[in-house]
């Protein structure tokens, strides 16, 4: 949804100009970096090189740079979505988040993702899962709805 409103922002922008005071390459820049000083909303995750598993959470903001929020993932062969918490803090461009409540390949494991939200369209990184001595990197892109 975020990707759809920055451009229509956009267009928005552009098309004002043919009717009215001239946008500039500073106004366009101005409404991107609107769109990536925050976090908050709905996001979904996909992993990437392989259809492993998906995640959809919503992340609040929380006091100082913390986010928190709630969601579910999906492994491909899963019958169903498991619920998952998310806490993280989000210090502008890195977006950092621990997810508890997982369950991988028949494991509760706990995922943990940082990236650089620098793009509007999602942060690619690692999202690495743990349980007692196990780990799993999944290449995973996170955007936002």
């Amino acid at each position: 949804m975020r990707i759809f409103s920055t451009a229509a922002a956009l267009l928005l922008c552009l098309g004002a100009a043919a009717c009215g005071p001239s946008v500039t390459g500073d106004d366009i820049e101005e409404e991107i970096e609107r769109e990536l000083s925050s976090v908050a909303g709905a996001w979904h995750g996909t992993s990437v090189g392989g259809n492993v598993l998906t995640v959809d959470f919503t992340l609040q903001p929380g006091a100082g740079n913390a986010v928190s929020g709630s969601g579910t993932m999906k492994e491909t062969a899963a019958p169903s979505s498991v619920p998952f918490t998310v806490t993280g803090t989000f210090s502008r461009p890195t977006l950092s988040l621990t997810f508890s409540g997982m369950n991988f390949e028949g494991h509760v494991v706990t995922g943990t993702f940082s990236g650089s939200y620098t793009q509007v369209g999602g942060i690619t990184g690692t999202l690495l899962l743990v349980d007692d001595g196990l780990t799993w990197e999944i290449n995973m892109l996170i955007a936002e709805d």
